[in-house]
């Protein structure tokens, strides 16, 4: 009798052991659930504007096999697009206006930004299929339909003192900056990179590499690093603001080159990147104007001549319309 009633006990006891762990996993789903809500959602439509762009975009890429240099760059840069913003995110969608050229560059850009005090995140994706090739030796330029880039990275920076202003939340429009500041921060970076075509890249007859000399079919990274950032906002009269920001970093990447037959994985695994960015503004009432001018650049070894050069421009004019009455000049984060 006694030896049942142990086990019975044993049983209750486990099973209100495991009740109890299933109730604490949820309620600690249910916490970062409402962590992320508070995090991300702006639920006072006093803090949302509405916005309407054009954007030039532009990424590219840079490589120097022996005594040459090819750039490869889409041809149709420019586009619209619309967005909403908060005092919390921005979220921009853009649409790619197709040149007159034969041949147009087919592209898909997203980005998205996030900052709340001392924290600053971007991530942001990009997939190209079609560049001109710029040959610097001959001044010719041809389009190759078969190529394409594939770019996504994710950002971020952890300013070391709190800032009621930054250059991401100077974008909404929704704040207004009283004076100027200076603030700085450190952070990391994860990106991928993949470049990819039918035929050869980098034609064969300018190949002159150690291991192989055949077609360059595929060449792909995944890297990360650490990186510094530097902000400058800097008020201007009758409404008008200035801000700069600079984030220079290097870090390690792990890459692989696909050729006609085989492949190799190159011997260098450090990467270099460098980020600028520039902001002018005008904040009304009822309406804001920014224009917003932004040029990253990384570059590494794939061990087919000099460090192949990956970058882009992006430059957005930017019309909001808030949706509040009255703006709050002392509004802090």
């Amino acid at each position: 009798m006694h030896k049942k009633l142990f086990i019975l006990v044993l049983f209750f006891s486990f099973y209100g052991e495991v009740s109890a762990q299933d109730k604490s996993k949820f309620i600690d789903l249910s916490k970062t659930t409402r962590f992320i809500d508070t995090l991300l959602i702006d639920r006072n439509l006093d803090n949302w504007s509405i916005r309407a762009f054009t954007s030039f975009k532009q990424q590219r890429f840079i490589i120097k096999p022996i005594n040459n240099k090819f750039t490869y760059s889409p041809n149709n840069p420019y586009g619209i697009g619309f967005g909403v913003g908060t005092k919390k995110a921005i979220f921009d969608f853009s649409f790619n206006l197709k040149a007159s050229e034969e041949n147009p560059t087919k592209r898909y850009d997203i980005l998205w930004s996030f900052f709340k005090k001392n924290y600053l995140f971007d991530c942001y994706f990009q997939h190209y299929r079609g560049f001109d090739v710029f040959n610097q030796n001959t001044g010719d330029i041809i389009f190759r339909e078969d190529i394409r880039s594939l770019s996504a990275a994710i950002r971020y920076v952890y300013m070391f003192r709190e800032v009621n202003y930054s250059i991401a939340s100077m974008k909404t429009g929704l704040v207004t900056a009283e004076k100027s500041t200076f603030s700085f921060g450190i952070g990391g970076f994860l990106m991928h990179s993949n470049q990819y075509a039918s035929e050869s890249i980098i034609p064969m007859d300018l190949l002159n590499l150690a291991n192989n000399s055949q077609f360059i079919e595929k060449f792909q990274g995944t890297g990360m690093g650490i990186m510094l950032g530097f902000y400058f906002l800097i008020v201007l009269p009758n409404n008008f603001f200035v801000s700069f920001h600079m984030s220079p970093g290097v870090g390690m990447m792990s890459k692989y080159v696909t050729t006609e037959e085989t492949g190799y994985q190159p011997k260098n695994f450090i990467m270099k990147q460098l980020g600028l960015s520039m902001l002018l503004g005008y904040n009304a009432k009822q309406y804001y104007v920014n224009l917003s001018v932004s040029n990253g650049t990384y570059s590494t070894d794939y061990d087919f001549g000099d460090e192949v050069v990956f970058g882009y421009i992006n430059a957005k004019l930017v019309f909001g319309y808030k949706l509040k009455d009255k703006i709050k000049r002392n509004w802090k984060k």
